[in-house]
């Protein structure tokens, strides 16, 4: 079987967003945006599997990714703001992609071995690889005002989630 993943939904609508009254504080530039969208992800916590001497994380098991999503009510939520916001939560599929894989690889002595893995690849993920990846593409896109750059970021996102076994994205480990 396998490690999967599953966003859920796989595409954003601004049904997905909480409205909030004010601009929203990035957090990764302190820069005030018109919506910010980041995601949630759920690791099943279930008992390790045994692989002969070692023991590794439970097989078949689905990361979920879900959205934690804000739009200013003072914007119009037009679909070129939803197709940014929507490259934010993609991050959180293609990382946990490489999560996945490396989960089912993971063979250790003691399940506190396992969970010191899981702390540690979570964080190397879902944390420093996706803080690089968001505050990059923000940085070109100018939190995406400007199309040219937003055009160039949206297709290398196409062909990363079209392929399962992507390792990387614009240059930068997932």
């Amino acid at each position: 079987m396998a490690i999967t993943v599953q966003a859920n939904p796989v595409n954003l609508t601004w049904a997905n967003f909480t409205v909030v009254p004010n601009k929203i504080l990035d957090p990764a530039d302190g820069t005030l945006v018109d919506a910010y969208t980041a995601f949630n992800y759920n690791i099943p916590n279930l008992p390790p599997k045994n692989y002969g001497s070692k023991i590794g994380f439970a097989d078949p098991m689905t990361i979920t990714i879900t959205p934690n999503a804000r739009v200013w009510s003072g914007v119009a939520q037009t679909a070129a703001l939803l197709s940014h916001e929507q490259w934010h939560y993609d991050v959180g599929t293609i990382t946990a992609r490489v999560l996945a894989k490396e989960m089912e690889r993971a063979r250790k002595n003691t399940a506190a071995e396992l969970i010191t893995l899981l702390q540690n690849a979570v964080r190397l993920h879902f944390t420093t690889r996706t803080g690089l990846l968001q505050q990059r593409y923000d940085i070109d896109t100018r939190h995406g005002t400007q199309a040219h750059y937003q055009r160039i970021w949206k297709n290398r996102m196409t062909r990363c989630l079209a392929n399962p076994n992507a390792t990387q994205l614009g240059g930068y480990y997932l």
